[in-house]
């Protein structure tokens, strides 16, 4: 969408994301993070054992969806997430028709129960809003729960496996902003995205006319060496500068877009990010892969793994 639309319906879940009420989430998230690595095998597939369940269980914490409805709306997620692919099949189109209008139904129905029965949650105060169409509403909560954590969990696993496979995975405990920052560099959870052009425009030489649907690769973007030396090198220590003031630079890469459309859960996805790489190194700072060329998933906007098997050799 574009303002006025756009800025309005921001407006009203934007106060949820604010830095200071994501602050308030760090206990809990830390909590969270403590319990999935104890119940960690030795081996296993640190995906659907960690990376998954950790946002998962945030996010919907904050909607207010309930714990026991995880895994009767994950394919509904993968779903939604394939279908912001530029080029699909016909199944996939009808598949994912189905799935938005289960997803809908779903939230329809959990409105409802909100409506009579408010709790303190972002769902609640969203039904108090009277400024939303019911269209408007249902395809915001399935907006945040999707974005919510599909791509928080290819951050947590892409960020395992490229500290494995450089060896610095005890790094992550000691920066774990500047691993952050790297991982959404090196390897965006999110590598593409569209817009439209609203008026005649230019990019590179090549006209871009008026209404034109323009993709726009944040993977390619993050790996311009005009801007990061050495891009396909793998090193959160280009992070670690300082500015004269002394306080750090923040990441200057794409992977949460620009200007008015930036990432509403950018501080939450960064928190998390954090707290998981973090905790699962000091746990575990000789984690091997068990597969040195894990799956991906077929996803080319959400960029994640299938699975990530490893060893843990826990301390």
């Amino acid at each position: 969408m574009d303002p006025p639309d756009h800025t309005r319906l921001r407006g009203l879940v934007s106060r949820a994301f604010t830095p200071r009420m994501v602050e308030r989430l760090r206990p809990r998230v830390e909590a969270v993070t403590a319990g999935l690595i104890a119940a960690l095998p030795e081996e296993g597939d640190l995906v659907s054992g960690f990376a998954y369940p950790l946002p998962v269980r945030v996010i919907c914490e904050m909607l207010g969806v309930p714990p026991e409805d995880h895994e009767r709306f994950q394919g509904w997620s993968e779903t939604a997430a394939r279908s912001l692919d530029p080029m699909l099949t016909a199944e996939l189109i009808s598949e994912s028709g189905r799935s938005g209008r289960e997803f809908r139904d779903y939230f329809r129905d959990l409105l409802e129960l909100r409506r009579r029965q408010p709790g303190d949650d972002l769902l609640s105060a969203l039904t108090r809003v009277e400024e939303l169409t019911e269209g408007e509403l249902l395809a915001t909560c399935v907006l945040l729960l999707v974005a919510g954590h599909e791509t928080t969990v290819n951050l947590i696993a892409n960020g395992v496996l490229a500290l494995v496979r450089h060896g610095l995975l005890a790094y992550a405990a000691e920066r774990p902003r500047q691993v952050v920052e790297e991982v959404l560099r090196y390897d965006p959870p999110v590598q593409l995205t569209g817009r439209v052009a609203l008026r005649d425009a230019e990019l590179g030489g090549t006209p871009v006319p008026a209404g034109t649907a323009v993709v726009a690769l944040i993977g390619a973007a993050n790996r311009d060496p005009a801007v990061f030396p050495d891009p396909d090198h793998f090193d959160p220590g280009r992070f670690d500068a300082t500015r004269s003031d002394g306080a750090r630079e923040p990441g200057r890469h794409l992977a949460f877009g620009l200007g008015i459309h930036f990432c509403l859960g950018a501080t939450l996805a960064r928190m998390e990010g954090e707290i998981a790489l973090s905790a699962l190194a000091a746990a575990a700072p000789r984690m091997e892969l068990l597969d040195p060329a894990p799956p991906y998933k077929p996803n080319l906007v959400l960029r994640g793994l299938a699975r990530l098997p490893v060893r843990l050799n826990r301390q």
